[in-house]
């Protein structure tokens, strides 16, 4: 395997050949997001972590869609095995957090807890490094999508799990704002299965939007879980979420809420 060798393309290509102009430049929104992420200087280091990730993520997907080799295949799939991963244990940490606060009398809970949270972190990162290793071998790539349509699911599931455990008043301020953030992932993930497989059989214009949606709206509601998941860490009244024009979320102190009010 070299750098260079030709990987599979996408419905773009179909049509208008390499380079994947509409699916390269769009890509973008991707790192856009995660640099907008960046941007807050109050985040802790694992909300950082997982802004970058979607700028790695953004980055090689440009390139895998302008030259559609196997190298940038790689440079755009294996960060997002890593982004998946380091989302899931996040939300784990979150609700492991959220979990001990309501059994703080049981120390024998306690300790099956922090030794259960262990186990499940070799878990995540033993898969981790053997779905990225198979993502490698040619006979397994065609499974990528697949792969990671199942880790996602697994994150909704954390996440779910995690909204049962907060109070009535705290996930009326919050539930909303993460159903909304998984919707327009699952909506960004059914126009791509939709477009791309239906471009297999019609080599329609009208399936050139399909790629870019789903790099917008899994920018977007990516962006929106991340500040969701870790709004629900640090929720000790001094902050609220609030969507802006574009429907991106954003933190903001109380005491600011109470004067707009």
């Amino acid at each position: 395997m070299h750098w260079t060798d030709i990987d599979h393309s996408f419905c773009e290509a179909a049509i208008n050949g390499l380079p994947e102009y509409y699916n390269a430049v769009s890509s973008l929104f991707i790192s856009g997001f995660g640099i907008y992420g960046m941007m807050n200087k109050y985040n802790e280091l694992f909300v950082d972590v997982l802004y970058t990730n979607l700028i790695i993520v953004g980055f090689g997907s440009f390139g895998y869609h302008w030259y559609g080799n196997i190298g940038w295949g790689l440079f755009d799939e294996i960060p997002m095995i890593l982004a998946i991963f380091t989302g899931i244990i996040y939300a784990d940490n979150v609700y492991y957090l959220a979990h001990r606060k309501t059994c703080e009398q049981y120390a024998s809970l306690q300790t099956y807890m922090i030794v259960r949270k262990k186990i499940k972190l070799l878990v995540y990162l033993f898969s981790m490094t053997l779905i990225t290793i198979l993502n490698v071998m040619s006979n397994y790539r065609k499974w990528f999508p697949t792969v990671f349509a199942c880790a996602a699911g697994y994150l909704y599931y954390k996440i779910f799990m995690l909204l049962r455990l907060m109070s009535v008043s705290a996930k009326h301020s919050v539930a909303s704002k993460a159903y909304y953030s998984l919707a327009t992932i699952a909506l960004s993930g059914i126009i791509w299965i939709t477009t791309e497989v239906s471009c297999n059989s019609i080599h329609h214009p009208v399936f050139l939007v399909g790629h870019p949606l789903w790099h917008f709206f899994i920018g977007h509601g990516f962006y929106n879980l991340i500040q969701v998941v870790y709004f629900i860490k640090i929720n000790d009244g001094t902050y609220h979420l609030r969507y802006n024009s574009m429907y991106i979320l954003y933190r903001f102190p109380v005491a600011i809420h109470k004067i707009d009010t």
